[in-house]
């Protein structure tokens, strides 16, 4: 019995001396501060009395805080953002929301976890409920030779400016989507395209319960919070995604969307 014993501690001792040499992996190192920038986008960013506020600041302050990261956010023009965020020597080392692209890779280190999808949809009034009432709008063909409300730069949707090229319906420009809301609700015009999000918290802003998002969205895409990249970008867009995951689970992204929207997430 005991040479037994001995024999298994003889095994035992040197299999927990390899153990033992096996190094602990690294603690994970996130800086204790980060300074974040972004173009004023309601409601997104948006600036009250000089306080940055909005739906992706409040969730990055909320990411960030669980992280043990003092955050910062900096509002920037957003084609100085995106020229400062291309130069090997920019002045902006944190960046959002911005869509993945080959180019962008190139130089940027993107999280795996969005944080805001993008919607491009239509906006309408609900259907009249009168025997006389005209068929009501479910989908983009349902507005031919209708009048199609835009924000003046707005980035349009190929199926929209197709449209519009052909003569399909018309596209009337406002210079906020405020305008083009209170147009719609007015019957001065047809449909209102815009970002959902935008949309949406446009319509609380304006109380404006009669008008309708149609789905699905004519155009959709991720978003994400991006950092320039070096040595420490992997390690911290890791952080973010775990944390921007577990506030998706935890309800905290639904309570912060419903905040600003009225819904609890677009997702």
């Amino acid at each position: 019995m005991l040479a037994c014993a001995a024999l298994a501690a003889g095994m035992v001792a040197p299999a927990m001396a390899k153990m033992a040499a096996v190094p602990a992996p690294a603690l994970e190192t996130l800086p204790a501060r980060l300074v974040c920038h972004d173009d004023v986008f309601v409601p997104y960013v948006m600036l009250n009395q000089g306080r940055i506020e909005g739906l992706n600041v409040d969730i990055l302050r909320e990411a960030a805080t669980r992280l043990g990261i003092a955050i910062e956010f900096r509002v920037m023009p957003w084609r100085r953002l995106e020229n400062e965020l291309a130069k090997p020597q920019g002045s902006v080392d944190c960046a959002f929301a911005m869509s993945r692209t080959p180019q962008r890779e190139q130089y940027l280190e993107f999280g795996k976890t969005p944080l805001q999808p993008t919607e491009y949809a239509l906006f309408v009034r609900q259907p009249e409920t009168t025997a006389a009432a005209a068929p009501a709008v479910t989908k983009l063909d349902d507005l031919a030779g209708k009048v199609i409300g835009v924000r003046a730069g707005f980035r349009l949707p190929e199926a929209i400016a197709a449209g519009a090229a052909q003569g399909r319906w018309t596209l009337a420009e406002v210079p906020t989507d405020t305008a083009n809301f209170q147009k719609l609700a007015l019957r001065r015009i047809d449909a209102v395209l815009a970002d959902s999000s935008v949309g949406l918290y446009t319509l609380k802003q304006l109380k404006l319960a009669d008008i309708r998002r149609l789905a699905p969205p004519l155009v959709r895409f991720d978003t994400y919070l991006v950092f320039r990249k070096n040595a420490a970008s992997p390690a911290l867009a890791a952080a973010f995604d775990r944390e921007l995951k577990r506030m998706r689970q935890d309800g905290t992204f639904a309570r912060i969307s419903a905040a600003y929207l009225g819904v609890p997430t677009l997702e």
